[in-house]
């Protein structure tokens, strides 16, 4: 998977080697249905096939950068990485539910992030065999099971941006945002999703043009960096905006590593700057009507 100068060329072939060996041994257990569930101490599940993807992306990155740090949903938190400017942020399946539930919505996310942001990243969805990468600077590239690879680059939104807000993002209990919301933009918004956001969410055919992370109340807890590291740099080097519902971007490799801001995920500049703008108002307005 050369590219010609591609930053970061090295972490980015270490990050797609990880995802590519922990999704084969994803695909090997769904397959055959051979992964038992657990429950965490959250209540949250995990599966053999987590656990599996944890370790063949760990001896992936061992092997090749043996000093950095690797910060992963299902194993205890390396704090060396408080210390160091390079981190490697890690979901060995990105949608367990997604993948007991066997509907192949899941993914393997592999992101190295140096000093606080992600600056290359490999999705891979073991189902389709579909590989999402990037770099910062270098752009966003796909390849579809046997299709070649391709630059990949968002089609704008248009005038009727697609809105949706997701179960792990405040869904349902942020109806009233969102139709203010849809309202607002002259938009119908899409039903709830029941995933995060893949790197794969805006490639098309695609079903929405912004995702939308955002509770009632004060608290704004969206997910943790390994759920939106990946997602984060493939869509900014496809040309979309990923920030906090102020509009600054997220940051990574954090003492506690949750989101706490919010999310506004758009396609495009233009939808991000007209979804960003129209949800300050209707929150200030709900806030106002409290």
């Amino acid at each position: 998977m050369a590219q010609d100068a591609r930053p970061y060329q090295n972490e980015l072939d270490a990050a797609i080697a990880a995802a590519v060996a922990a999704g084969e041994a994803v695909k090997d257990l769904y397959d055959r249905a051979a992964a038992a569930t657990y429950a965490k101490g959250d209540g949250s599940p995990v599966t053999d096939a987590d656990l599996a993807a944890d370790r063949a992306i760990r001896e992936v990155l061992a092997a090749r950068f043996p000093h950095d740090p690797i910060l992963s949903e299902e194993v205890q938190d390396d704090l060396r990485r408080l210390e160091s400017d390079r981190c490697w942020i890690v979901d060995p399946i990105d949608g367990t539910e997604q993948f007991i539930a066997r509907t192949g919505e899941f993914d393997v996310l592999v992101a190295f992030a140096e000093q606080g942001r992600p600056v290359a990243a490999a999705g891979y969805q073991p189902t389709t065999g579909t590989l999402v990468v990037a770099t910062k600077g270098g752009g966003a590239w796909v390849r579809r099971g046997g299709e070649a690879q391709r630059p990949l680059r968002f089609a704008p939104a248009g005038d009727a941006v697609r809105l949706a807000s997701s179960k792990w993002f405040g869904a349902p209990e942020n109806a009233p945002i969102m139709r203010a919301l849809a309202e607002k933009l002259g938009v119908a918004p899409e039903r709830a999703t029941v995933t995060g956001i893949s790197p794969r969410m805006f490639i098309e055919p695609r079903a929405i043009d912004a995702m939308i992370g955002v509770r009632i109340g004060g608290d704004q807890f969206m997910a943790f960096e390994w759920d939106f590291a990946v997602g984060d740099l493939v869509f900014h080097e496809g040309g979309g905006v990923v920030t906090d519902l102020e509009g600054a971007p997220l940051r990574y490799n954090k003492p506690v590593p949750r989101n706490e801001g919010g999310l506004v995920a758009a396609a495009d500049p233009g939808a991000h700057a007209q979804v960003l703008a129209a949800l300050r108002e209707v929150r200030e307005n709900l806030a106002a009507d409290r």
